[in-house]
């Protein structure tokens, strides 16, 4: 059984956009991030990537906890690395990241149980974080003299600067409810939401209104800005320019001026699910 699964859903019968649909598939071990899973997820991330139909992409954990974090074999041979060899086994963690932060399209992390340091960061690189109220966040790579450093930009992007900086030294576990009060959780879901489903589909739905082009020009433009120091620069007007001219920009507006619906926009089926067939 592969230890991460990626599987495409469609939107709607007659179209071919599709949902990528990401499972982080160790149920028995909680989910706990290996290397081998980690180079798994990226190859399949790449993958989605490259899918000219895929609209988003959800990431989820099977069974009990979305990741419990690093797994305790691999934890144990990072520990006989010399410093070289663990500048390679950082990489890796780099690797996935760069890559789901990276997709060209929206991404939303569906949180349910504890999620631990390296799938903190996880949580931190989609655009849209879902959790339950009491879900269990930890960065506790301090008890163990660490430090959650490959995750941190991610972290830093979200996060209220403050509070990432005390929960990162203390490593102190904050719930589903603090991680939305603290920016990491985007929408916050009580347990009866039927797994999540609900929300999802409410953010699924709303993001199946907008151009995919939009939304890409939209994830590069944030990270410019937020890089640039929030700092206003020409690549703003540039960014607006460019989409206006676009086929994308054109057809949005002409469908706006004529009460018709964009080209992209499209509903969910009603009886769509994450795991149907």
């Amino acid at each position: 059984m592969s230890l991460t699964e990626l599987r495409y859903v469609k939107a709607v019968a007659d179209r071919p956009d599709v949902i990528g649909v990401l499972s982080l598939n160790r149920a028995d071990a909680a989910n706990a991030l290996s290397a081998e899973m980690l180079q798994g997820m990226t190859r399949q991330l790449q993958q989605a990537a490259e899918h000219s139909h895929c609209r988003a992409l959800v990431l989820r954990g099977y069974g009990k906890h979305f990741s419990a974090g690093a797994d305790l074999t691999w934890m144990r041979a990072a520990a006989e690395l010399d410093f070289a060899g663990n500048q390679r086994d950082a990489a890796i963690l780099t690797k996935v990241f760069e890559t789901l932060v990276n997709l060209p399209f929206p991404t939303i992390a569906m949180i349910h149980g504890s999620a631990f340091g390296g799938a903190v960061g996880l949580a931190a690189c989609c655009d849209i974080t879902i959790a339950t109220a009491n879900a269990r966040f930890c960065l506790s790579e301090v008890k163990l003299g660490l430090m959650p450093a490959v995750i941190m930009p991610y972290l830093a992007r979200k996060m209220q600067p403050g509070q990432l900086r005390r929960l990162a030294i203390n490593s102190m576990a904050f719930s589903g409810s603090q991680a939305h009060t603290y920016g990491l959780v985007q929408r916050l879901i009580q347990e009866d939401d039927h797994g999540g489903d609900l929300a999802l589909r409410e953010e699924l739905e709303a993001l199946l209104q907008g151009s995919p082009t939009a939304q890409k020009a939209v994830k590069v433009l944030h990270d410019r800005i937020v890089a640039d120091g929030l700092k206003q620069g020409p690549h703003t007007a540039e960014g607006i320019a460019a989409l206006r001219v676009s086929a994308s920009g054109q057809a949005g507006l002409k469908a706006f001026f004529a009460h018709e619906a964009a080209p992209w926009a499209i509903a969910l089926t009603p009886n769509w699910r994450l795991d149907a067939p």
